[in-house]
């Protein structure tokens, strides 16, 4: 069995923007917590942890903060230099 792919710095950035944004809103965990139903360590895991954040777990806290995705993802990952697509190579 293949190990799941997990991009630990684009998740630690996500991390990192949930929180600052948690803090600016002054919307506590527990906050989240009575929003969206989840439990407390799940929304820690979501906003705090080091494990893959679901889709729409990530899409529950963001209704939660009373924001939009995109709110989170405002940085820019590193494109790497691909080969010619299939297509492109015919």
């Amino acid at each position: 069995m293949a190990e799941q792919y997990i991009d630990r710095e684009a998740l630690q950035l996500i991390r990192d923007r949930l929180w600052q944004i948690c803090n600016d809103k002054q919307i506590t965990l527990e906050d989240i917590q009575d929003r969206t139903g989840f439990s407390y360590s799940q929304v820690y895991r979501i906003i705090r942890g080091k494990n893959n954040i679901s889709v729409s777990g990530l899409l529950a806290v963001c209704r939660a903060l009373e924001i939009q995705p995109f709110e989170v993802f405002n940085f820019k990952l590193e494109i790497p230099k691909y080969l010619p697509t299939r297509k492109e190579r015919k």
